[in-house]
């Protein structure tokens, strides 16, 4: 290779080292998610190669990464998955130091907060309307409302079931009836 500016050969940059390179599979592991702090072979070869460009486990007397992992029992345990399809298996890598832990190693995504029950709009009590239409039949309480609402649970069960209630609705049938065209705008 030769640099553009000084015309002067510029040595192929070395390997790095088998330390630094046991050190990268580590944090690819404790990267992951997955139970019992497995981690993905082809996980941890990416890894490899965006943090030393080109990876050749030959550098290292080994074939294939798999090898160069099995070299070091005392830092990874490899474990094979049932093949999925003939003839294609997966290969992961957990750290053999440490206990297996359930829930990995690294961080999972915080949960989305639930948004606040609310009130139907409009446009959602005409849909109501219109779900129980399609689903006649009243046995005198407000059942087939509740089911509509428990299946949207962003909206508010307890302030629904009251605000009908005071238009008028003691059932699904007087959803219909007393209720329809009376629905608050906010």
């Amino acid at each position: 290779m030769i640099d553009s500016q000084s015309e002067t050969p510029v040595p192929p940059s070395s390997p790095p080292t088998e330390t630094e390179v046991l050190d990268t599979i580590e944090q690819a592991i404790r990267r992951t998610t997955k139970a019992y702090g497995y981690q993905h072979l082809s996980t941890i070869a990416t890894a490899l190669r965006e943090q030393f460009g080109v990876f050749e486990p030959s550098d290292y007397g080994c074939k294939t990464l798999l090898q160069l992992i099995e070299r070091y029992p005392e830092h990874f345990k490899v474990k094979w998955s049932a093949p999925a399809h003939k003839g294609l298996s997966h290969v992961w890598v957990r750290l053999a130091t440490e206990p297996k832990r359930k829930e990995g190693y690294g961080e999972k995504p915080a949960p989305s907060p639930k948004p606040k029950p609310r009130l139907m709009t409009v446009t959602e009590f005409d849909r109501l309307s219109k779900w129980l239409e399609a689903h006649p039949g009243c046995d005198g309480s407000l059942r087939k409302t509740r089911q509509w609402l428990r299946r949207r649970d962003f909206l508010s069960m307890e302030g629904n079931t009251k605000l009908l209630k005071r238009l008028g609705a003691h059932c699904d049938c007087e959803v219909l009836m007393n209720v329809e065209g009376k629905w608050p705008e906010e």
